[in-house]
């Protein structure tokens, strides 16, 4: 490759040299042999980049497995973060609001296309042509031809959900000199017929609500409405323990949607294998569909796509109903980053959030049983303020579906993927929890909760134990009664399997992992030794001491002063250092952690000691919490216990 490299190098310079000869091309010249060299450089160093997935799946199941040997039985502590802490509201801020302009001329619904009414009150000789827009692969599409539709005639939606269409008309007050034009793309559902299955009458409907980098708190925080209404209303139930399994969006879509995390996958990524494609036979759409399910995967911002960006994405299109081609196709009109607020979050007259969840919503209008994954990642992947905008849009939509009684027989996820994991919060101990403690609640269908009782009380269970990505796609295939398609893999080591269904009780011993958890994502507190020649190990007892000399201050006359004469131990409640200091700069890293940076320290830490004091060596145990900003200790007699007469 070095050898290619100067041969290259050497073509190179002699274009340089003919460009440079035209003074109007040296600045080019100069940005186009430096972009070379860098790129150059990464040709030759790239594979130091990537893990190689064979090997680092070895090393992430041996890890694993010396994890769960060293910690079984203990369970997992999940650290109480309060939503609105001094430190996460630091980073709330009020977002911009979204706003998008002008009025869409044609408007789609299930398969018919047609000029909005409102348009033909006010234009005349209203002409529309129509372009589907053709998946062949996520690669792949093309536009198919031009078809001319006038007035209220309606273009029906055959070979694609999507068109391109474009319209032109006169205003009908006008003299007819001068035309008036639109542009845009629309979505529907072309129809899809589905086999006869009377088998299916009482089965249940699945809808997922993703929404990109949000956390259990943030959402708790900007969706405040949403959250209320989910709570008081809808009964849903918050898991407080529901951890992620990896970095970013791949590593918590992969369990969910297919029992198993990237590792455990044909290796289709971009930069290693340019020909290799997901099988899409082995996400949960197929399994569905081959029960005579109809399926739908919404997922926007195709240039970050989940199995897009790092990986070939697929061949076969994951589900009957799939918007990666639609996107693709939209994103070359759109300005995005430099157009605003509205060329960046609008899709026409509507914003993308309100476009994603329309479309969602008039999919459970169609006939049969649907399954439906609606991932938006518009409003919230660059900025975690921006979701306060869909607040409204969201509660409409999950009114509407109680009007509509789709939570009889649906069962409802409301989830993110994982929390923020480039804002400035993440730097701060909150931060780095939330990152780690994505939002997951669930919603069980109405007429599955009376036939079930047990699977709701299990549920409520489990909200305040360890969970992971990896027990939804268990669940769902629980409700779905296909729990014979579950992964019942166990890391070497554990009596549990890594994915459980919550519909039933997960025990409390449970560990990180046990439930395929790496040491730098588990979140997980645990007691640690705080070192003799650490400041804090007697600052911690002679605080205690004080404080329990300090009781009998007003009978002093009556009680013998208590004096400190030994220390047993102090311990310190803390997440492990790999998550506190943990750092990916290279893709190996998200497996494997990187603990290079200094360690995040929380503005809270908890103590315990124990202690021997005189008179009659009275042994207390105390915990106490140390405030790192006042620099002050904060402790009740709730918080004391003697443990000898």
């Amino acid at each position: 490759m070095i050898i290619k490299q100067k041969w290259n190098l050497r073509k190179l310079l002699v274009c340089s040299k003919r460009l440079y000869r035209s003074q109007k091309h040296l600045v080019a010249c100069g940005v186009f042999v430096a972009a070379f060299l860098i790129i150059g450089v990464y040709i030759v160093t790239n594979k130091e980049e990537f893990a190689d997935f064979k090997k680092t799946n070895i090393i992430v199941k041996t890890r694993l497995s010396q994890s769960v040997l060293e910690e079984k039985g203990t369970g997992c502590e999940i650290p109480n973060l309060d939503p609105f802490s001094e430190d996460a509201m630091m980073f709330k801020k009020e977002p911009s609001k979204i706003v998008c302009d002008g009025t869409d001329w044609v408007n789609c619904y299930r398969s018919k296309c047609m000029v909005d009414r409102d348009i033909l009150k006010t234009m005349k000789d209203v002409e529309c042509t129509y372009r589907d827009i053709i998946y062949v692969n996520d690669s792949y599409y093309y536009l198919g031809e031009a078809v001319v539709v006038k007035e209220a005639e309606s273009y029906a939606l055959n070979k694609s959900d999507h068109v391109k269409v474009s319209c032109t008309g006169t205003d009908i007050n006008g003299l007819g000199l001068i035309s008036s034009t639109w542009s845009s793309y629309k979505a529907g559902f072309r129809h899809i017929p589905l086999p006869v299955r009377p088998d299916l009458k009482d089965a249940y409907n699945v809808l997922f609500l993703a929404f990109d980098s949000i956390s259990h708190n943030g959402f708790i925080r900007s969706m405040p409405k949403s959250y209320q209404y989910l709570i008081e209303d809808l009964d849903a139930v918050f898991l407080n323990g529901h951890s992620i399994v990896g970095d970013g969006t791949p590593a918590a879509l992969f369990p969910i949607l297919t029992g198993r995390d990237e590792l455990e996958h044909p290796d289709t990524r971009k930069t290693l294998a340019k020909d290799q494609f997901l099988d899409h036979r082995t996400f949960i759409f197929n399994h569905v569909k081959e029960n005579g399910y109809r399926t739908a995967y919404f997922e926007d911002m195709p240039w970050i796509g989940t199995f897009q960006y790092r990986f070939n994405g697929f061949r076969h299109q994951p589900a009957d109903h799939y918007l990666r081609a639609f996107f693709t196709e939209e994103a070359k009109s759109r300005r995005k980053w430099w157009g605003g607020i509205s060329d960046k979050h609008c899709l026409g007259a509507v914003p993308m959030y309100q476009f994603m969840l329309d479309l969602t919503e008039q999919f459970f209008s169609l006939d049969g049983k649907k399954f439906a994954f609606t991932f938006i990642s518009d409003v919230t992947h660059d900025d975690f303020n921006m979701i306060s905008n869909a607040d409204d849009a969201f509660l409409r939509l999950l009114m509407n579906m109680v009007v509509k009684k789709l939570f009889e027989d649906t069962l409802v996820i409301v989830m993110g993927d994982h929390g923020t994991r480039f804002a400035s919060i993440r730097n701060t101990y909150q931060g780095r929890i939330e990152e780690r403690l994505p939002l997951m609640a669930i919603i069980l269908p109405e007429r599955l909760q009376k036939l079930r009782p047990e699977a709701l009380k299990a549920l409520k269970y489990n909200k305040d134990v360890l969970t992971t990505h990896f027990d939804i796609y268990p669940t769902v295939l629980d409700v779905l009664d296909m729990k014979k398609l579950s992964n019942t893999y166990k890391v070497p080591g554990s009596d549990l399997p890594r994915a459980m269904t919550l519909l039933e009780k997960i025990p409390k011993f449970r560990t990180c992992g046990e439930a395929g958890v790496l040491p730098h994502w588990c979140v997980c507190t645990k007691w640690y030794n705080v070192s003799r020649t650490n400041p804090f190990y007697e600052q911690v007892a002679k605080v205690l001491a004080r404080y329990i000399d300090g009781i009998s201050d007003e009978k002093r006359d009556k009680c013998a002063m208590r004096k400190l004469v030994s220390i047993e131990w102090v311990l310190q409640q803390s997440p492990n250092d790999g998550l506190l200091k943990f750092s990916a700069s290279k893709e190996v890293h998200s497996y494997l952690g990187n603990p290079v940076k200094p360690s995040v320290r929380a503005p809270n830490e908890y103590y315990q000691t124990k202690i021997v004091m005189s008179p009659g060596n009275a042994v207390f145990e105390g915990t106490m919490i140390f405030n790192v900003k006042s620099n002050n200790f904060y402790i009740t007699e709730r918080d004391i216990s003697r443990i000898n007469e």
